[in-house]
């Protein structure tokens, strides 16, 4: 990760553990970038990052998939369906519109896509047996941003899993 906060490095591993509140080691190169903590039943998780940024995710409506991240009460970026009864969602990031849509190399695989529909990120169950997931960074992107796509797309396979 660079002085501005964007993450050149070409995949972060993301290692998860725990039942009901789960914690999500970001890896990069053999190093730690931080830790996040999901807890499912509140729909909300806590981002500790090694350069001490702290990152807050929530769901802000019940009825919705509607979601925030936030830095010290100030938020960064919103979430919400990009259409009615569909997985893709529309990300509000920093002015900058992004989607985050369902598809890539694998199966269960997520995209985020810039404006311009390229390709900044993919992100990937790390194996069958294994918890947790690969980002694959094909483009420059911000790091909160990553882990606020991150967050979203653990939502999504979280939803998936406890339909089948």
């Amino acid at each position: 990760m660079d002085d501005y906060g964007e993450v050149s490095a070409d995949m972060i591993e993301i290692r998860a553990s725990g039942t009901f509140k789960t914690t999500h080691d970001f890896l990069a190169a053999g190093r730690s970038l931080g830790r996040l903590q999901l807890n499912a039943g509140k729909t909300e998780g806590m981002f500790q990052g090694v350069d001490g940024s702290n990152l807050l995710f929530k769901k802000t409506s019940f009825w919705k998939s509607a979601y925030q991240l936030s830095d010290n009460g100030k938020s960064l970026g919103a979430a919400k369906p990009l259409k009615a009864l569909r997985k893709a969602l529309l990300i509000d990031y920093g002015g900058e519109q992004y989607k985050l849509t369902p598809g890539g190399g694998k199966i269960r695989s997520w995209r985020l896509l810039n404006g311009e529909e390229g390709t900044l990120c993919e992100f990937q169950l790390r194996g069958a047996f294994k918890r947790g997931a690969r980002m694959i960074i094909l483009a420059p992107i911000e790091m909160k941003l990553l882990i606020f796509g991150y967050c979203l797309v653990s939502k999504r396979w979280q939803e998936e899993s406890s339909i089948a």
